[in-house]
């Protein structure tokens, strides 16, 4: 009997750590979005890991945080044409955790202000890798592409869905 009372424990851990870690990266992506629309670029940049890289598509990607500063500060070509009037959001979002490393996979829907109105900037499907380092989970990689584009969706999503 104490071996099924510490078999059942374990697995009570095993269960908790794994909710524990789904809603730490949850707390990651929230994170990320703030940071953005509120221009605390560092802090943006800190959400990924030394190699971390951002890829809106196959000629649009960052990686490092040298060049996720150059992304996130950039007032022509980056996110500093719609800091202070944006709203990041991240929906349906399926998480898997193995161990120190993790994945998700969900949308993404930028709202913008304009003028006295709101809009939808942008719509995406994201692929989201994840690094726990020092008990932090870190962005590793972000694919994203446009909803209804070519490239959007794929087969992972595809196999949480039909298992």
């Amino acid at each position: 009997m104490a071996a099924d009372a510490d078999a059942k424990l374990v697995e009570l851990e095993q269960r908790l750590q794994a909710l524990e870690d789904r809603e730490k990266i949850r707390e990651t992506l929230a994170r990320y979005s703030f940071t953005a629309d509120m221009g605390r670029s560092r802090e943006y940049v800190e959400n990924y890991t030394d190699d971390g890289t951002i890829d809106l598509g196959p000629s649009t990607k960052w990686s490092g945080h040298e060049e996720l500063t150059d992304f996130i500060t950039d007032p022509a070509g980056g996110h500093k044409a719609i800091e202070g009037r944006c709203m990041h959001t991240s929906v349906n979002t399926f998480i898997r955790v193995e161990g120190d490393a993790a994945w998700a996979e969900g949308y993404s829907v930028v709202y913008t202000k304009e003028g006295e109105g709101y809009g939808v900037y942008t719509l995406g499907y994201n692929h989201w890798t994840f690094k726990k380092k020092d008990g932090r989970w870190l962005l590793a990689y972000r694919h994203r592409r446009p909803v209804g584009g070519d490239e959007w969706g794929g087969d992972v999503i595809k196999e949480f869905l039909d298992g």
